[in-house]
């Protein structure tokens, strides 16, 4: 994926030593921590903060949550708003504010709360979200239960083994789906509509989907 280069940068941030710092008042204090391997499990009710190359987060943070390097892991609770960058990504907490994720390998089993955000190559979506999403990726699986609209654009072409979207979860709010390649498994569920862009046959397509040809475009284009 094109934005993929704004990712890798993070590793220069990395240092031999790990450092971590906090500020603010008790009830409201924030920590940040840097490092080769940045790993914390925190009890905080400000901001939090981690860059590495190894990047491993838990416990609860009230308001915003960062997290970028190589490898992040996270099983954190996120009173306010999630945002994680890294080549390899994985975060089983929750989000009660917005989260936006950006990787080339993701995998997201979580609660969100509010609007999920999702750039990456290789991507699988578990868990639940209760607001928007908005998934771009060259092969996503998505099995969560999403209460919200979903759009969904594929990158890359059959071809180069890419543009697959791998639909298995259950959605109530309208989906839309632009990929070379959509896979409909027998345990999803569309509540709200299904429209779906696309030149391949997809099998297990609901009757009342709507099906338009994607004639050579580009889905980002047309999304």
């Amino acid at each position: 994926m094109k934005a993929f280069a704004l990712i890798l940068p993070i590793s220069a941030l990395a240092v031999s030593a790990c450092t971590y710092s906090t500020h603010g008042p008790a009830e409201h204090r924030s920590v940040e921590s840097a490092g080769m391997v940045a790993s914390k499990t925190v009890h905080v009710g400000g901001d939090a903060e981690f860059a590495g190359m190894f990047v491993r987060a838990d416990g609860e943070v009230g308001d915003d949550l960062s997290l970028e390097g190589m490898s992040v892991r996270s099983n954190a609770d996120v009173g306010g708003d999630l945002y994680a960058a890294g080549a390899r990504i994985r975060f089983t907490g929750s989000v009660a504010g917005r989260a936006r994720v950006e990787g080339a390998l993701i995998h997201l089993d979580g609660q969100f709360g509010e609007r999920l955000e999702v750039t990456g190559a290789r991507m699988t979506i578990d868990g639940r979200v209760e607001g928007e999403s908005r998934i771009h990726g060259a092969r996503m699986e998505l099995r969560a239960r999403f209460e919200g609209p979903v759009t969904v654009i594929g990158e890359g072409t059959n071809d180069e083994g890419n543009g697959r979207a791998i639909l298995s979860g259950y959605f109530a709010e309208p989906l839309t789906v632009c990929a070379a390649e959509i896979d409909i498994e027998r345990s999803a569920h569309f509540a709200g509509g299904l429209t779906l862009i696309t030149d391949d046959r997809v099998a297990n397509m609901p009757g009342d989907a709507t099906l338009e040809a994607l004639n050579g475009r580009d889905c980002e284009r047309v999304l």
